[in-house]
């Protein structure tokens, strides 16, 4: 899976390609859905950006460089995307339960970013907890642990 992800960050920007295997849309995937609550306002914040590009970090071990990489696939993507179903569909085939309420946690700290909690972003959260089939306790445990850290 990496190797094919690593593939994709070692062409020119000019030269990639859509054509990825399932399973290398995950990193994708999660930045669209992280993308998605950035977006809740209709403003992309560049502390917004560098969150995505951090949790991309910390979720599959990238370095700034490629995180770079899959956040501008991803707003790519985003621009032509009609919905996450094929998101969301492509992470819960690929990740697990604790991989799933990781990017919540993700996702609610991208809510908590500006000082006061933003209902539309709230509400974008909650619709990809229920595409993830996360249960109303995940979703609420997730919140605490985004406002813990």
């Amino acid at each position: 899976m990496f190797n094919s992800v690593k593939a994709l960050f070692s062409k020119p920007d000019s030269q990639h390609t859509l054509e990825l295997e399932e399973q290398d849309l995950v990193p994708i995937a999660a930045a669209m859905v992280l993308l998605e609550v950035a977006w809740a306002d209709h403003i992309l914040q560049p502390q917004e950006k560098d969150l995505i590009e951090t949790a991309l970090t910390q979720l599959y071990g990238f370095d700034q460089t490629q995180a770079g990489r899959v956040l501008k696939q991803a707003e790519h993507e985003h621009k032509q995307s009609t919905g996450l179903h094929k998101f969301t569909r492509t992470l819960n085939e690929q990740l697990d339960i604790d991989e799933k309420i990781t990017l919540l946690t993700h996702l609610w700290q991208m809510n908590t970013l500006e000082s006061a909690s933003f209902h539309y972003e709230e509400h974008v959260i909650r619709k990809i907890a229920d595409l993830l089939h996360l249960r109303h306790s995940e979703f609420i445990n997730a919140k605490l642990a985004a406002k813990r850290t």
